[in-house]
């Protein structure tokens, strides 16, 4: 598949980009060692002081005030009643305390900015549990010997800890470890670590396990991030699901935007395509555009990650393979993700402003701690993906399939004439081209054309019975590294990573190797300033198979993809009968296009090479203006270029069908197939003349590029202050820049030599064809989006109970309409949150520690898919018959509309967070309904001024809704832990207005249609009336049909739901997550069930009024129409004979009926299912194992994913609920299995 020559070229761009990267990480640790080694300490501060005849307590207090240190030292001792004098001129700190504190045998040391005095014969922080400190010594209590750690579980050296009230204190060491004798006059301990949240707890535990947050993060003061700003959940009046890393992450998957699949209310998670770089399809309170784009928006650090390409819910189950790149996050790595939290309402979105209709998806990156030691952590995952099987497939075997064949050799089918020179053939064509060769040494022919030979030549295809699935999958091992580094110093600290994900493919057609990298250092200049400077990083090469794009032919009602061969859709659609190699162990071909064919070979030689690289810089500057107000500035740089390279070679069964049936084609000169070719060259000036091939010599190259380079630009302020300890006021203020660049170029070379230094033997008449046939060799687009924004948040709260906010923004772009009504909005959110547990009633009701409700009402928007606030001309050559009439011309492609505007929505959200016996319960619910307008549709016209379908903002759509979450500590004990998390929504959504009159086609079609009083994407089904006495299928159609089998007009738009039946949305309105985790000393176990429903799915289409050998068919052809009467019993139509397809017009007319079937109301399913999503099982190695290793963590995990589907509708037959079968580069999720090592230094 890949050339030598490529692999060497991603190696030069993998090491140039990571050498780049790697020069910044060297950069940002120099940094910090600078600050750790050179850098200002508190001992080397300058200080001018004058002592005289003052206790050592006293002079000690007038030293903390002249140098700006804190001193820990035991209140009760003895020297500190003993007089000092000293005089000292900008003499430094630590001189200053030798000359004072040598004499009274007391040493000191610089722990955590913090000056920790000690007895001068005890080792200076050694673990206590061998030597005594000074505290031990001079003081009388209990002995309290435990642990800090933060959340997960890591060790925190160099934590304070002291006695409440006194100054005895001691330090952590390297494992976290402590020993304090406790003062008799204290009762309880106070933990603090910089970076992390300060904590009391009691002494009656005398081995506690400590575990601090991140500032912000217990549970009354949870942190939620908007991607603006920081801010305390208390305050907060959004809807919102937070996620943290540990809970994302799902060792085996590696897009992250696929693990939040059943982890939030109100967010589903569509797997229509599973291959790697394509997106799920994602929707956040059922989103709320009908024809515009529905997933929610992307931050990384509080920077919209631009989209390379935008694609619809159709373009993302095409199969194309642009869906390659429709993954906003394919190159983040998920071991670098601290938290993810899930905006939904409007009060948590307006921030956004323009942007947020559809939901905002926030990413926080992890970063270093300050002065905390360097943390070197390392992750391995191994996964194998389960082969599919036939037993989960309605498919017939070989034998079943060769009774089928022979019945429709008995129906005039499967000739000779027709297997031979027919455009498609499979064991009869093999058997045709036997029948036909002669053999000189026997003087015979390799089969005798009688019915005994035929037959005994077919009976070794009839027992073949051919495992496609194991002839093209495999369950290869995948392995994803991901290597970080963190830590800090006093002035800094530093976060770098290092991932490699290398997948060699699933199927013998795709493979994936990519590298990502993730760059944060963060610079405290002064107790004001800090920067921090970053980069995120990825280079992706991507192997799938030779795609071309899907077409449809709303005429006859299918969706088709010339020379498809996606392995999973060439399995499900290519007998069993054939064989990929012949009784000699060579390849064997059989026919497709009128040339040879064979799957293993045609992969070699159609194939396409995909390349992505996307980097990132950031820079966020925070400047405390005064102790209440920070000025904040966030700036990014970006660039993503992409390229997609479709190799078709000679050897191809694409090259072979522009040659068949000429001098240059396998089987030579062949009148008949010639003359049915549709890729020979017709010499449109003379009709009569033969076709010729004008593709004599290479193959074609196909190549699309894709880049994008976006800015963003935001400034802002930020206040926060408490007034009389009872009034919280914050405000947040700032501007915003955007700018997104878009150039998208594509062309095909033909006659390109592969095995010939890739020189090119162009005929020039095959650019004829191509345009001729209504196609374009080259192509180029550019796309510039500009937009500004002014914002605004002010929020006030009393006495910890009401909180009042309001949020506005306006903004402007030119994608919209030139007045300023239509350019410029405004939006903005209205909300506020009752904390009834603060309230005095609530005091005393112990069980209840979390009580609030919430509300919001505002105003949000999206700027929609049209395009067309000033009018689009295109160029194109004129398509007329004579090159030489052709010329070029402009054509309108949009009337300008310069009244576009923002497609808008009003939310109201009501929602309440409760939280019981000591938060071992917490429970989240919210109401809400959107009330959108303004919405882009597109609406039929007279026709006048050169456009009869426009786009205008004219649709409405409502959407009511309900989400819960709970949380529950089920079981809390010392070994054994057992917790539950669940989350359900539901919604309902109806179109209220709506100008567009869909065809009947797109009504039926899978990817369903829009109407009003159903929600967005509805498939509708024509009424299936039974069979008739021939074994046709019949139908309600449309009025004036003139039979009601063969009549279906799929063009129709004129009141089309009066005769289709309403099946539902193709989009699921219900989901639900349960997970489950137990914990039992060092194992953990976690299962976790996901499920959706409330949407209907479209049967593969399998009927047709023609078959060939060539065919897979499924189960229910044995329950097929056979004999008259048997349509009292059965549903399932005839296999139609010659005599039958020309009673009814002819194959193409006929196959209308069978389409109409395969677009009938039988031929559809319940979309519910529930899964188990994952489950895994882990074992963290013993402490004392890991201290002899020099390891903090040490932790091997197996784990599943999608190992059992638990239900669906059984008229699926095997059929994945969620996944499109649409070819291309489409694959499926399937079910993986997958190891992980996880250690930490």
């Amino acid at each position: 598949m890949k050339k030598p020559v490529v692999k060497q070229r991603l190696l030069h761009r993998i090491m140039k980009i990571t050498l780049f990267q790697f020069v910044l990480a060297l950069v940002f640790s120099s940094f910090a060692v600078a600050n750790n080694v050179n850098g200002q300490k508190k001992l080397d501060t300058k200080v001018t002081i004058t002592v005289e005849n003052l206790t050592l307590d006293n002079a000690l207090s007038k030293i903390e005030k002249s140098a700006h240190v804190k001193f820990s030292y035991n209140s009760r001792l003895p020297q500190l009643n003993n007089k000092v004098s000293i005089e000292a001129n900008q003499e430094t700190l630590s001189s200053i305390l030798s000359r004072i504190l040598v004499p009274f045998n007391i040493t000191f040391s610089e722990v955590s900015n913090q000056i920790i005095l000690q007895k001068t014969k005890t080792e200076p922080f050694a673990s206590t549990d061998s030597h005594d400190s000074l505290f031990e010594v001079l003081t009388a209590g209990p002995i309290i010997k435990g642990k800090v750690t933060d959340q997960t579980g890591s060790p925190l050296p160099g934590a304070t800890v002291m006695a409440k009230g006194t100054k005895v204190a001691v330090l952590t060491d390297f494992d976290g470890n402590f020993v304090i004798e406790m003062p008799a006059n204290s009762n309880a301990l106070v933990i603090s670590y910089v970076g992390m949240d300060t904590k009391e707890i009691g002494i009656e535990n005398t081995t506690p396990t400590v575990v601090l947050s991140e500032v912000g993060q217990n549970l009354k003061e949870v942190v939620v991030t908007t991607g603006y700003e920081k801010t305390s959940k208390r305050t907060f009046t959004g809807a919102i699901s937070k996620i943290s890393g540990a809970e994302l992450k799902v060792d085996g998957v590696v897009d992250v935007s696929r693990m939040i699949e059943g982890k939030a209310a109100g967010v589903t998670v569509q797997n229509v395509t599973g291959t790697f770089g394509t997106a799920p399809k994602i929707t956040v309170r059922g989103s709320s555009s009908i024809f515009g784009d529905t997933k929610p928006l992307w931050v990384i650090d509080g920077v919209v990650q631009e989209d390379i390409i935008n694609m619809s819910f159709a373009d993302l189950a095409s199969g194309n393979s642009e869906t390659l790149l429709s993954s906003s996050v394919a190159g983040l790595n998920a071991n670098d993700i601290q938290s993810i939290e899930i905006l939904k309402d409007a009060s948590a979105t307006s921030i956004y402003g323009s942007r947020s209709l559809n939901g905002v998806v926030v990413v926080t990156t992890k970063q270093g701690r300050r002065d905390a030691p360097l943390k070197i952590t390392y992750g391995l995952e191994q996964s194998v993906r389960e082969v599919p099987n036939y037993g989960q497939y309605d498919i017939l075997n070989s034998q079943e399939s060769m009774s089928i064949l022979k019945e429709m050799e008995q129906k005039g089918y499967l000739d000779l004439p027709s297997t031979v020179n027919g455009r498609y053939g499979g064991a009869y064509n093999i058997l045709g081209r036997a029948i036909n060769t002669y053999v000189p040494e026997t003087g015979g022919y390799l089969v005798n054309n009688d019915p005994v030979s035929r037959n005994n030549f077919l009976k070794k295809y009839e027992l073949a019975n051919t495992d496609w699935f194991n002839v093209l999958f495999r369950p290869s091992i995948t392995q994803n590294h991901s290597l970080s580094f963190s830590g800090g110093g006093k002035n800094n600290t530093f976060y770098a990573s290092l991932g490699y994900y290398t997948d060699p493919g699933w199927t013998i057609a795709d493979d994936v190797k990519q590298i990502s990298s993730n760059i944060k250092g963060t610079f405290y200049v002064n107790d004001k300033l800090n920067i921090t400077l970053s980069t995120l990083a990825s280079v992706r090469d991507q192997g799938a198979p030779g795609s071309y794009e899907s077409e449809k032919d709303v005429v006859f009602g299918k969706v088709t993809r010339d020379f498809d061969i996606n392995p999973f859709n060439y399995v499900l659609n290519t007998s069993r009968t054939l064989r990929p190699y012949d009784d000699n162990g060579n390849l064997e071909y059989y026919r497709n296009n009128w040339a040879k064919m064979n799957i293993i070979n045609e992969l070699k030689n159609n194939y396409m090479e995909i390349e992505v690289k996307d980097i990132r810089f950031q820079l966020d500057l925070d400047y405390k203006i005064t102790p209440h107000l920070t000025y904040n500035l966030t700036g990014s740089a970006r660039y993503a270029n992409t390229s997609r390279e479709h190799k078709i070679l000679e050897n191809s069964n694409v090259v072979g069908a522009y040659k068949a049936g000429t001098p240059d084609g396998e089987d030579g000169v062949n009148t008949l197939v010639r003359d049915q070719n549709i890729f020979l060259y017709q010499d449109p000036n003379d009709l009569t003349a033969p076709k010729v091939s004008v593709l004599p010599n290479g193959g074609f190259l196909r190549k699309f590029t894709n880049d994008m380079t976006s800015y963003n630009l935001r400034n802002s302020v930020n206040y926060r202050n408490v007034f009389a300890d009872k009034h919280e006021v914050e405000g947040l203020f700032g501007t915003e820049m955007r700018v997104v660049d878009r150039t998208s170029d594509q062309f095909t070379a033909a006659g390109l030599q592969y095995d010939r230094g890739l020189t090119a033997f162009t005929d020039p008449r095959i650019i004829e064809k191509i345009i001729n046939g209504g196609d374009s060799y080259y192509g180029f687009n550019e796309e510039k989006e500009r937009t500004v924004g002014f914002f605004g948040k002010v929020g006030y709260t009393y006495d910890r109970r009401y909180t009042a906010s309001v949020t506005g923004r306006y903004d402007g772009s030119n994608r919209q309409g030139n007045s300023d009504s239509s350019r410029w909005l405004p939006t903005y959110t209205f909300s506020g949150k009752w904390n009834v547990a603060e309230e005095s009633f609530m005091k005393n009701v112990e069980s209840i520690n979390t009580l609030a409700f919430r509300a919001s009402y505002g105003l949000t928007a999206t700027a929609g898919p049209a395009t067309n606030s000033l009018a689009i001309y295109k160029s194109y050559i004129t398509d007329r018959f004579n090159l030489d009439n052709r010329e070029t011309s402009i054509r309108i492609d949009e009337l300008q509309n310069s009244d576009l505007t923002w497609e808008k929505q009003f939310e109201t959200n009501i929602g309440m967070d409760l939280g019981m016996f000591n938060n071992r319960v917490q429970l989240t619910t919210d109401i809400y309904r959107r009330k959108a307008f303004d919405l882009v549709d597109y609406v039929i016209t007279s026709g006048i001024g050169g456009q009869r379908v426009r786009q205008g903002n004219n649709a409405d759509m409502e959407t009511k809704g309900l989400e819960v979450g709970i949380t529950t500590k089920n079981f809390d004990g010392k070994d054994f832990k057992w917790s539950t998390t669940l989350n359900f929504s539901v919604y309902h959504q109806e179109i209220t207005k709506l100008e567009n009159t869909p065809t009947a086609f797109d009504l039926v079609d899978s990817n369903g249609g829009n109407t009003v009083g159903h929600p967005r994407n509805s498939i509708y089904s024509y009424q299936f009336q039974g069979l008739n006495n021939q074994g046709l299928p019949t139908f309600i159609l449309q009025p004036g049909a003139e039979n009601n089998i063969t009549d279906a007009n799929f063009q129709d738009n004129l009141d089309v739901t009066k005769y289709l039946k309403y099946e539902g949305s193709i989009e699921p309105n219900k989901s639900i997550g349960l997970a489950n985790t137990f914990t039992y000393k060092n194992w953990s176990l976690y299962v976790f069930f996901v499920g959706s429903g409330g949407n209907k799915v479209r049967l593969n289409p399998v009927y047709d009024s023609t078959y060939d050998d060539l065919t897979v068919f499924t189960k229910d052809f044995t329950n097929r129409w056979i004999n008259p009467g048997d349509e009292n019993f059965t549903n399932v139509p005839v296999i139609a004979d010659r005599r039958l397809n020309a009673n009814y017009g002819g194959e193409r007319t006929l196959a209308r009926a069978y389409n109409t079937y395969n677009y009938s109301d039988v031929r559809i399913a319940d979309g519910d299912f529930v899964r188990l999503k994952n489950i895994s099982l882990s074992w963290e190695f013993p402490k004392d194992f890991k201290k002899k290793l020099g390891l903090s963590t040490f932790t091997l995990k197996g784990s599943a994913v999608n190992p059992w589907l638990i239900y669906s509708d059984k008229r699926l037959n095997g059929q994945d609920p969620e996944f499109r079968n649409s070819g291309g580069v489409a694959l499926p999720v399937t079910s993986q299995y997958t190891f992980t090592l996880n250690l930490s230094l």
